[in-house]
């Protein structure tokens, strides 16, 4: 858990940061950054993502080839058709 001194101390740079800047966009992000401080003050869950985090893709991995039922898979170093024949 997050010590609230820390969470409080985070606020408070954000609000200087609200201060120093003169242009709305900047504001408005520190502002959104107040408001998911204290939800993580009070233990609420933030409602709005701040706009200034990218976004990351997940990376899948390549589908392994499909078998459809019926079909055996054959292998070059198998020897039988038991699940159990290494």
């Amino acid at each position: 858990m997050i010590p609230l001194s820390r969470v409080v101390t985070e606020i408070e740079r954000h609000v200087s940061i609200a201060k120093s800047k003169g242009d709305d966009q900047s504001i408005r992000e520190s502002l959104l950054a107040i408001r998911a401080l204290c939800d993580v003050a009070l233990g609420e869950q933030p409602d709005v993502k701040p706009l200034s985090m990218p976004i990351q893709i997940a990376q899948t991995a390549p589908a392994a080839p499909s078998i459809s039922v019926g079909e055996r898979m054959k292998e070059a170093d198998a020897n039988g058709d038991s699940l159990f024949d290494f």
